[in-house]
């Protein structure tokens, strides 16, 4: 038996017997005051709540150093457009955004370092400068980097074209799409 937290619990309990009617409003205090979980819980808990202050303190400090520059649209700390990536990573772990936000920010994140993006015919996203494109994989249901070095498994024949081509004008015809 550890007396100094038997101590400490009786002295919770007396204290919520003053205003707690029920023994489940007394057993809700000594939930809350960590006195019902395990040593091994506890002190998760107590780490856990550290790391978090830690990590606030970390948070405060980098938003303390990046400002908005007074005469531009520009950060003071590390002169990135404004606001800088460095508060929108921090912001975002704070406000989740939408599968397409991120995207938006990825494109527009390209746009910033001067990497021109295109959009082909065919629906590849690429960099007309670039050795580098994505494109969409049937076979695996996903979109994928592919470098231009890199060789095809098959040729595809010219009928192979063909029919990708037309179902590809079909299937953008039926979602709407503004195809000649």
């Amino acid at each position: 038996m550890n007396a100094r937290l038997v101590s400490r619990a009786a002295d919770l309990i007396c204290r919520s017997m003053k205003t707690k009617q029920t023994a489940a409003g007394i057993a809700a205090d000594l939930d809350a005051a960590g006195m019902l979980q395990s040593p091994e819980s506890a002190a998760e808990v107590e780490r856990l709540r550290t790391r978090v202050a830690e990590l606030e303190q970390q948070t405060a400090a980098v938003q303390a150093v990046h400002v908005k520059h007074p005469d531009s649209e520009h950060c003071q700390h590390d002169g990135e457009r404004w606001p800088c990536p460095t508060l929108g990573a921090i912001e975002d772990d704070e406000t989740p955004c939408s599968p397409w936000q991120r995207v938006v920010d990825a494109l527009n994140a390209l746009e910033d370092m001067w990497i021109p993006v295109h959009i082909e015919p065919d629906g590849h996203i690429s960099n007309p400068l670039g050795d580098e494109h994505i494109e969409w994989a049937r076979d695996g249901q996903r979109w994928r980097l592919v470098h231009d070095d890199e060789a095809d498994e098959v040729p595809l024949t010219a009928e192979q074209i063909e029919a990708r081509r037309l179902d590809y004008r079909a299937t953008m015809r039926a979602a709407g799409g503004d195809l000649p």
